[in-house]
């Protein structure tokens, strides 16, 4: 389970700072999304002789910032994890009305990472770990919410899956 914490902080982290520009001070709070994109970016591992999915969903300014996002946790990925099978990054628009509903922190079967954005450089985002009990997705989501904290400003807790 350790790999997939890593993989996920470092999936987060990437697609959080790549527009990151450190001459630039940073706002107190974060811009407002007048033309939202929706980042989605997927890998599965095998761990344990299970099939793990994470799956990260980002609230984007617009195509553009959505665009740098997926290159950054294209990376990431890539980079943590060379023996996931990762699906390539996509922006849209509009999301799968499944997949939406995590925005407004609906519970769904699995536990998930739900983060506001506080500053400039951060984006609304949720994390999702599929394939893992309830108790397992309880202690992954606290951890990666603790890691994620020293980044992250805004605020960030764990939706507790709906026991569908």
């Amino acid at each position: 389970m350790k790999t997939i914490l890593i993989i996920l902080v470092l999936l987060v982290a990437g697609y959080l700072w790549f527009n990151r520009d450190s001459g630039k001070p940073v706002a107190n709070k974060p811009p407002v999304a007048t033309d939202p994109y929706y980042l989605e970016v997927r890998a599965t591992n095998e761990v344990g002789g299970r099939e793990i999915e994470l799956a990260l969903f980002a609230r984007a300014l617009n195509q553009r910032d959505c665009d740098q996002g997926t290159k950054a946790g294209w990376a990431s990925i890539t980079k943590a994890c060379p023996s996931c099978r990762a699906q390539p990054p996509r922006c849209s628009k509009e999301l799968n009305p499944r997949y939406a509903r995590l925005f407004d922190d609906t519970p769904i079967p699995s536990t998930y990472l739900s983060g506001t954005a506080a500053t400039e450089h951060e984006r609304d985002i949720r994390v999702v770990v599929y394939g893992l009990t309830d108790a397992e997705g309880m202690i992954i989501c606290e951890t990666m919410r603790k890691e994620l904290g020293k980044n992250y400003a805004g605020p960030t807790h764990c939706v507790k899956p709906s026991g569908g």
